[in-house]
């Protein structure tokens, strides 16, 4: 934010702020992460909530603020809608039976369902807030103390050969195809089919992107993801025995199908990104990117 604030003072074409987040989205396929989706999703979105907050108010304190603000606070929004991607709507009511039980045991006579939430957000509008000062201020200082500047010529034909090392990897469009399905499949077999089926489908499934993808594998040996497994589990069990009168085994049941639900994305995203890392679509993607940065001068 503080850099596409700073710089918009010197580049004053329309659009600097779009194009400038497309083009970040596109690089993000030649990352070697295995998170690819969300931080493409993420930038494009913040460049276009600033794009369009400074069309509106145009480029003022106002809209700078308005537009970090809202950049800054999707950040905390896409987080909440990733928990329902992976979760379910049943992360929903785990979150609804946890505030519920910190006001009995708080003895709070409120409802204080939306206050964390508030709370949380609050935080991202401040860091916003303070990022459009800062990236105005700087703006203002590049302005009157400019620097020389000189493009720098590119051969485009060697930065397309640059990314296109021998692959490693059997990289193949139709396993991107089959991850596709079997991502739909399993999340429709574990939302409408019993518990023994899409137990066995998952651990099959995940078998597969273990044995093909070791990014998969890297996934599944984190710490960082038995512990929200474990977690996710133990809360689930703890919170719809007590609040809703639930039996054990079936607390237990819920919070294992929120995370084999959660597994299956994770992986299946993680090993999407993988095949995504094919240089056909990377040179694709990057010539792209050459076109498109040449237009935006």
């Amino acid at each position: 934010m503080i850099l596409l604030i700073s710089v918009s003072k010197i580049w004053k074409e329309k659009g600097i702020f779009w194009r400038a987040g497309l083009i970040c989205a596109l690089m993000k396929t030649m990352s070697p992460s295995a998170v690819i989706f969300g931080p493409m999703i993420a930038i494009f979105i913040e460049s276009l909530l600033l794009e369009v907050s400074v069309r509106v108010f145009r480029k003022t304190y106002l809209g700078f603020i308005m537009g970090a603000v809202l950049a800054v606070s999707w950040s905390f929004v896409q987080k909440i809608i990733n928990l329902l991607i992976f979760y379910g709507f049943n992360i929903v009511e785990l979150y609804k039976n946890l505030i519920k039980y910190a006001e009995k045991q708080l003895n709070l006579q409120f409802d204080t369902f939306w206050m964390p939430i508030f709370a949380l957000l609050s935080i991202y509008v401040l860091i916003g807030f303070m990022a459009a000062l800062i990236g105005i201020k700087t703006g203002k200082k590049i302005v009157s103390c400019p620097l020389a500047f000189n493009p720098l010529k590119t051969n485009n034909k060697s930065i397309t050969d640059n990314h296109n090392p021998k692959p490693d990897f059997n990289y193949s469009l139709t396993w991107l195809l089959i991850n596709l399905v079997l991502i739909v499949g399993s999340m429709l077999v574990i939302s409408l089919l019993d518990w023994k089926i899409w137990s066995v489908s998952t651990v099959v499934i995940v078998s597969i992107w273990v044995l093909r993808y070791k990014r998969a594998l890297r996934q599944l040996s984190r710490l960082k993801f038995w512990v929200f497994f474990v977690l996710i589990t133990m809360l689930t069990a703890l919170v719809f025995t007590k609040m809703q009168s639930n039996s054990v085994s079936h607390a237990i049941l819920i919070g294992i199908e929120m995370n084999f639900r959660a597994t299956v994305l994770i992986l299946g995203f993680s090993v999407l990104g993988n095949e995504l890392y094919n240089p056909k679509i990377r040179s694709f993607f990057c010539k792209y990117e050459i076109q498109k940065s040449a237009a935006c001068r």
